[in-house]
């Protein structure tokens, strides 16, 4: 099978995927065998929340430790890069969340804010919906003028049930069997209900732990549902400022990005939500108000879209696991990564990643 390099995201999160790829998964079948590789060097790609839940920079090797089956790794190589991504945008668009449409858009148009070189990096969106029946609406693309045109059309209530788990699957196949870019991630914008899928949350939970993708959930919370008395409108609005420029991230100051940030409260959702998105090294966050939901979004696609790279080689603990075997020889290991010193990074964020990869001996 030959050494392959295991690839972490940490954004919030770590992420597992081979540099050739897992095994595709079809949205009507089931769950496939787990990743597996020989490892020779482990890199980790990671993004960090900072004490006020905007996208941290300006870190420095010597800011990591990084450990492995509780033995402390070398970091062999540290670099700072904006990849590429293709994101899977995951609307819910049945009939709970009618009054809340409006929103579900804003939060679309949200992730395609912000990055003045955004077209040189090949980022690129594809949209699905959550109803009756999943389906895809729109393949991926990367000419966001249209999606700016068509997204208003396009995420429009259903009055449909709520196939939720159904949806899952079809963005991961989706973005397996389409994505362009070796990075991907689903964003799920829902109020987490599911009522008519076929699949069922173990199954669900199967998948997302073997998938290389990372999933957001972006939970609309009660709090800005429209009156019954008032039509769902739709905001003109622009993805850029007023004075026709677009927001400035040169090299990677994303620490200035305004308002861009996800406080504590907006880290906690719902059981099952929290439970899918965390195998895989995503996360859950609630919006309570109208203005939450575009914030929350644009500041997880920034995360995703810029990170750190740690690469290290492996050295093994000798000790002994459960099964009899040792760490050495184990299939499965852990990984850990802090900021160091505690210290000086109180009130950073490192709870969303991936913690374990297995590997082939």
């Amino acid at each position: 099978m030959g050494n392959r390099v295991v690839r972490f995201f940490l954004v919030l999160f770590v992420y597992l995927w081979a540099e050739e790829g897992g095994p595709v998964a079809d949205a009507q079948v089931r769950a496939q065998t787990p990743i597996v590789t020989n490892v020779e060097l482990v890199q980790i790609p990671v993004t960090i929340f900072d004490d006020k839940g905007a996208v941290a920079t300006g870190l420095k090797k010597s800011d990591f430790r990084l450990f492995e089956d509780g033995v402390e790794q070398d970091i062999l190589y540290f670099e700072r890069e904006r990849v590429p991504v293709s994101f899977v945008i995951l609307a819910d668009l049945s009939s709970s969340m009618t009054r809340k449409i409006p929103f579900v858009q804003e939060a679309a148009l949200s992730l395609l804010d912000s990055l003045q070189e955004l077209d040189q990096h090949g980022d690129e969106y594809s949209v699905l919906s959550i109803g009756t029946r999943s389906k895809l609406l729109m393949p991926f693309t990367s000419d966001e003028g249209d999606l700016q045109r068509r997204l208003p059309v396009l995420l429009t209530a259903t009055n449909e049930s709520t196939s939720l788990f159904d949806g899952i699957w079809l963005g991961v196949s989706t973005a397996r069997r389409e994505a362009a870019n070796q990075h991907r991630a689903m964003i799920i914008i829902t109020d987490g209900g599911d009522n008519h899928s076929r699949y069922n949350l173990r199954e669900t939970h199967e998948l997302l732990e073997e998938a290389d993708v990372p999933v957001f959930a972006v939970m609309a919370g009660p709090g800005f549902e429209l009156p019954e008395i008032f039509q769902p409108h739709q905001k003109k609005r622009s993805p850029f400022p007023s004075d026709g420029s677009k927001t400035q991230f040169p090299n990677l100051p994303i620490s200035g990005a305004g308002q861009d940030y996800i406080g504590p409260a907006e880290r906690r959702g719902p059981h099952n939500m929290k439970a899918l998105t965390e195998v895989t090294g995503g996360g859950v966050f609630t919006a309570r108000d109208e203005e939450d939901l575009p914030r929350i979004v644009r500041t997880i696609g920034l995360a995703v879209r810029y990170r750190y790279v740690l690469t290290y080689k492996p050295v093994h603990s000798t000790r002994v696991t459960k099964t009899g075997e040792s760490a050495a020889d184990s299939r499965q290991h852990n990984v850990v990564v802090q900021l160091y010193p505690k210290e000086k990074f109180r009130g950073y964020s490192l709870p969303y990643y991936k913690r374990v990869y297995h590997s082939i001996q």
